[in-house]
């Protein structure tokens, strides 16, 4: 079973990746919610990014996220730590995502 500090820690990977020099231009003045719902917990997690900068993950739901993500805490670890691309999971129907196609391609510049 995946854990509440495995998830932070992969978010937290996650944040510094996007924070750093090589892709913070593309995130310049970005203002987003980003909602993980893990199905397998029925736990809610959240990032708020804020003129490109994430902040803290935190647990729990908000109202009107930007862009959703829906997937088993496990697959979440298989993709951020690259033993699966978002594009397999997606096509064999274990990643739902909900966001506008301009966030979703910026967010794949981090892939």
């Amino acid at each position: 079973m995946v854990t509440d500090e495995e998830i932070v820690s992969e978010m937290d990977k996650f944040r510094a990746k996007m924070t750093d020099e090589k892709y913070a231009r593309h995130f310049k003045n970005w203002n987003k919610t980003m909602q993980y719902f893990f199905n397998d917990t029925g736990d809610y997690w959240h990032i708020v990014v804020t003129n490109g900068q994430p902040g803290k993950p935190a647990k729990g739901k908000v109202d009107k996220p930007d862009i959703n993500y829906e997937m088993s805490t496990t697959d979440f670890l298989d993709l951020m730590q690259g033993r699966i691309s978002g594009l397999k999971l997606y096509n064999q129907k274990r990643l739902k995502i909900k966001a506008s196609m301009p966030d979703i391609l910026k967010l794949q510049k981090l892939a």
